[in-house]
């Protein structure tokens, strides 16, 4: 599994603007500072700018990309995490020895074994709650410098309550998949089961009094 390279693969590309989305628990700030009140507008923005809400047709505030961790008490709130990308079809795909794709193209072989996801809010407390979701959470298939990438959001979440929470994701296919852009079973596949796809990522809700 390659968590780390497909987050840093194309990130000029708008798709690849959840790249990050998994990287949760890294400080950016050199300095304490308090926490940023979210923006009335629910719109997530990529570093450069573009609409991640417009992108995949999501009016829901969206959370887990670095810029997009705050919501207001009472918000729904759909998850999205790390895009998967695989290599453009099966004319030139490496695979590690001893695999054997279930569909031509890399990209039809992971969406016919993804089974969905599970979302773990606050996993290892007493308030830890999990949401399962279906293949429905690939939102959109886009391209970025010739390769394919599923785009993920869950369908909307219930609010938590006001303060600090986590967000985990975890993933289930039917069987091993591999992306098709190596040889090296670590970096190239996801196991077939149940597995850990994201970071604890950590999220916030503020009251509405807020700002």
């Amino acid at each position: 599994m390659r968590p780390t390279r497909i987050r840093s693969a194309v990130l000029s590309a708008a798709l690849v603007l959840m790249l990050a989305a998994a990287c949760g628990g890294v400080a950016q700030a050199r300095t304490v500072q308090a926490p940023a009140v979210p923006p009335v507008d629910r719109n997530c923005l990529s570093p450069d700018g573009t609409n991640l809400n417009t992108f995949p047709g999501i009016s829901e505030r969206i959370m887990g990309p670095p810029a997009c961790r705050e919501a207001f008490a009472g918000e729904q709130w759909v998850r999205s995490f790390a895009s998967w990308g695989t290599a453009a079809s099966s004319r030139g795909a490496r695979y590690p020895a001893g695999y054997t794709p279930s569909e031509p193209n890399p990209m039809d072989d992971f969406l016919s074994k993804l089974e969905g996801v599970r979302v773990v809010n606050d996993i290892g407390t007493d308030r830890e709650e999990a949401f399962t979701f279906g293949p429905e959470i690939v939102r959109r298939i886009a391209f970025a410098d010739r390769i394919p990438f599923a785009f993920f959001a869950t369908s909307p979440m219930p609010p938590l309550s006001v303060g600090p929470h986590t967000t985990t994701v975890f993933m289930s296919l039917s069987a091993e998949h591999c992306d098709g852009l190596g040889r090296v079973r670590i970096e190239n596949c996801l196991p077939g089961g149940e597995f850990r796809y994201t970071g604890d990522t950590p999220i916030r809700f503020f009251p509405r009094s807020a700002g």
